[in-house]
């Protein structure tokens, strides 16, 4: 059962729903409590990609040691990395990897052999919770009426709140890189200039920028950060990064 006074779960879902929206972290403690113990499926709905929201509930409420294992037919087998978490296409290899911690899907695609799941994650030996990222939709929707998903609100209503919540994301990526101070004022203010229309874009923008100042070379920083080169040099071609980063990086300027 997860503690109603876990400051770090409680100060989490603050980030991501609101610090202005208290009955709305208390609805949502209540649906992680019954999703702890199993007794119901914790439903993350909101825009863009939730998956890496689910990653950080779960381990404020399981712990970073118990597994994550997504299952996602489009995203092919992987392991897990400091970017992204483990996923497999076979639901039930997904859930019997996730023994002891978390089974999250998408429910826009979920796994074919989903339905064959279903009985495992039902049986109360099984010891998996399962979490359950979905684009916002109908109120309406019976099946989302007890326990309440978690309203997770687009960052355009919270303009007044970016800052703060980039602030969080930048201690958050110095953490996971080990990587010494978090990001300077400079950085955050490219990220709210820049990389800041969703959670996941803010998450992936402090990431990333961390990695490239805590590194040589950007090979070093794709390494920390588990990812191609080729692949990182790409989304650093697609912006124009903060002036000294780019220079010390000797980036190419995005297209005017």
């Amino acid at each position: 059962m997860v503690p109603a006074d876990d400051l770090g779960l409680r100060g989490y879902l603050e980030r991501i729903l609101g610090w202005r929206r208290p009955d709305a972290v208390e609805a949502a403690l209540r649906s992680i409590h019954l999703g702890a113990a199993r007794r119901a499926a914790v439903v993350l709905r909101g825009e863009g990609d939730l998956v890496p929201a689910a990653a950080a509930l779960h381990r404020h409420v399981l712990g970073a040691d118990a597994p994550f294992i997504v299952s996602d037919p489009r995203r092919g087998n992987t392991t897990a990395s400091v970017r992204s978490p483990a996923n497999l296409m076979d639901c039930f290899a997904a859930f019997e990897a996730a023994r002891g911690g978390t089974l999250c899907v998408r429910a826009r695609r979920p796994p074919p052999d989903f339905p064959q799941v279903v009985a495992a994650l039902r049986d109360p030996s099984a010891y998996v919770q399962l979490i359950v990222c979905c684009r916002a939709g109908d109120d309406g929707d019976p099946l989302l009426a007890v326990p309440g998903p978690l309203d997770v609100p687009p960052l355009r209503e919270r303009a007044g709140e970016l800052a703060e919540i980039i602030d969080e994301y930048a201690r958050d990526a110095a953490a996971a890189l080990n990587a010494g101070p978090p990001l300077g004022g400079a950085d955050r203010a490219w990220i709210l200039e820049h990389a800041a229309s969703s959670l996941d874009e803010i998450d992936k923008a402090a990431m990333r920028l961390t990695a490239l100042r805590a590194s040589r070379s950007l090979s070093a920083a794709a390494a920390r950060l588990g990812m191609a080169p080729v692949s990182l040099s790409r989304w650093i071609g697609r912006r124009k990064l903060p002036d000294a980063l780019a220079h010390d990086l000797g980036a190419p300027r995005p297209p005017t």
